[in-house]
């Protein structure tokens, strides 16, 4: 039974999740993945048989339909959909305090374990944005916590639950397979000295079976659509397929390996990473079997990972990320808990002062945070960051009011059109139209601007040729300043004397 004071400290905890999550939520601008995701719960939200359109690109449709719900109730589909993955991030810091309660029987552990997700920086990251990957990491929490669970009690109940949020996750991203794929590695907590060992393991392999059949049948929806081949195509992009990966299987490995372990360590910072190394080791030594299957959680991807990944992103380190915080959790709730070790405590809390201040810059200066550079990148730095995309917005509606106007975008798919489409939509004097790749400027807005007034935005493009009939209307730099966002106003010279065009 929780006391008063065990109910307080929880409530404590939701709320610094929250205001952690919900503070300056839009100061990092939207970006690529952002907006075409958001594009196609809008899409699927005004036309029910649009609700299977992330398939057209291979992508599970359970965020999508979550982001749609929130445009429901939330005019604006940036916060909308970042809304879905802060109330996902408070599943998973919900689901880290039963994991660590569960993994040590120890309440205290529980705490830890949650106050680690709401300060460690990947967590914050991702949780304030419209991304998938905190909602299969928020299930891929509990998936944990239920297997184990599952592996020392054998209850039906619980492999129905379990089931179920696995095929949640299976509806979320491909990634979930591991959650499936991970049960029998719960084995090595089994109890092999019980009597009727044989019955027991038969009753696992039996329960182990309506995990997969409730999983795989829930994950079946997906056949609903005739595009339910594009998750496989989509997959085969970013990882190899068997015989690619027999023919090297080193093609991807070494540097694969080196670029998760720094983007780990960025993403945790240093001396947590370090701390997570010695507290996983401690555990080794003290639950060895408990240990190896945290470890086994964790490695077990991040070695498929590295050997079979195409193209990666930091992102796709976060799903596999929590094991590994429990050990930590552990060492941490025995150390402040003891009534000795006052040198090692503060210790230790000096040890989490990186990690702090990369979230206060996250919350308060996202351009001056120590990104790694992947993401600062995505987010901050390049094409794919939204910088200046609502400032073309107001331009555009402004002009709207009173006249018609076109508006022309460098790109046909992602950031640009898709960021646009959100805000636009709904204005009738507005038309919108892609172009890719734009090395000149296509006769088609050189004809529409003679009778409309009709604006043109480069994402990609830094050099515009001088002759080009164009009026610069707005240059927005993106993070540090040193690529733009640009707005021309198109104006064709005029040829009503009969001089040449």
């Amino acid at each position: 039974m929780l006391n008063k004071y065990t109910l307080g400290a929880i409530f404590i905890l939701i709320l610094t999740f929250l205001i952690t999550r919900l503070v300056n939520l839009t100061i990092i601008p939207i970006f690529t993945d952002e907006a075409i995701y958001l594009r196609w719960a809008q899409l699927a939200l005004g036309d029910a048989s649009m609700r299977f359109i992330s398939l057209i690109d291979g992508k599970q449709p359970l965020f999508i339909w979550f982001s749609m719900v929130a445009m429901k109730w939330i005019e604006d589909p940036l916060v909308a959909g970042r809304l879905v993955s802060i109330f996902s991030g408070l599943f998973g810091v919900i689901g880290m305090f039963f994991l660590g309660w569960e993994a040590s029987k120890k309440i205290s552990v529980g705490f830890m374990g949650s106050l680690l997700y709401i300060v460690i920086p990947i967590f914050l990251v991702y949780d304030r944005l419209a991304l998938m990957d905190g909602l299969l990491t928020s299930l891929g929490i509990w998936s944990l916590w239920l297997s184990l669970i599952f592996i020392r009690t054998l209850r039906l109940d619980v492999a129905l639950i379990l089931g179920m949020v696995i095929g949640t996750g299976l509806l979320t991203k491909s990634s979930a397979t591991f959650y499936l794929l991970f049960l029998p590695l719960t084995l090595i907590l089994f109890d092999f000295k019980k009597k009727f060992l044989t019955r027991n393991l038969l009753k696992w392999l039996g329960l182990y079976a309506i995990i997969i059949f409730i999983s795989q049948t829930m994950y079946l929806i997906l056949r609903l659509s005739p595009f339910f081949h594009m998750i496989a195509q989509k997959d085969h992009n970013f990882i190899l397929n068997w015989n690619e990966f027999l023919q090297n299987p080193f093609m991807f490995a070494l540097g694969n390996l080196n670029g998760l372990t720094i983007w780990l360590g960025e993403y945790l910072t240093w001396p947590v990473f370090i701390l997570i190394i010695l507290s996983l080791s401690w555990l080794i030594k003290k639950n060895f079997r408990l240990g190896l299957v945290l470890l086994l959680w964790f490695l077990v991807p991040f070695t498929a990972l590295s050997f079979f990944g195409k193209i990666i992103y930091p992102r796709y380190l976060l799903f596999m990320t929590p094991s590994i915080l429990i050990p930590l959790a552990i060492f941490l709730a025995d150390i402040f808990l003891s009534k000795k070790l006052v040198l090692l405590k503060i210790l230790f809390l000096l040890s989490f002062i990186p990690a702090l201040w990369f979230d206060i810059l996250i919350l308060s200066n996202p351009i001056k945070a120590p990104f790694p550079g992947a993401d600062r990148d995505q987010l901050l730095d390049q094409w794919p960051s939204g910088y200046g995309v609502q400032e073309v917005i107001k331009v555009v509606k402004s002009q709207a009011q009173e006249k018609p106007v076109f508006l022309a975008t460098e790109g046909t798919f992602g950031l640009f059109p898709a960021a646009f489409e959100l805000y636009l939509k709904d204005e009738k004097n507005v038309t919108m139209k892609g172009y890719w790749p734009v090395n000149e400027l296509p006769l088609e807005l050189l004809t529409k601007a003679k009778t409309t007034t009709t604006f043109i935005v480069f994402k990609e493009k830094e050099e515009i040729p001088p002759d080009w009939p164009l009026e610069l209307v707005l240059e927005i730099p993106r993070g540090s300043g040193k690529t733009y966002l640009r707005m021309f106003e198109i104006k064709p010279k005029d040829t009503s004397d009969g001089g040449p065009a």
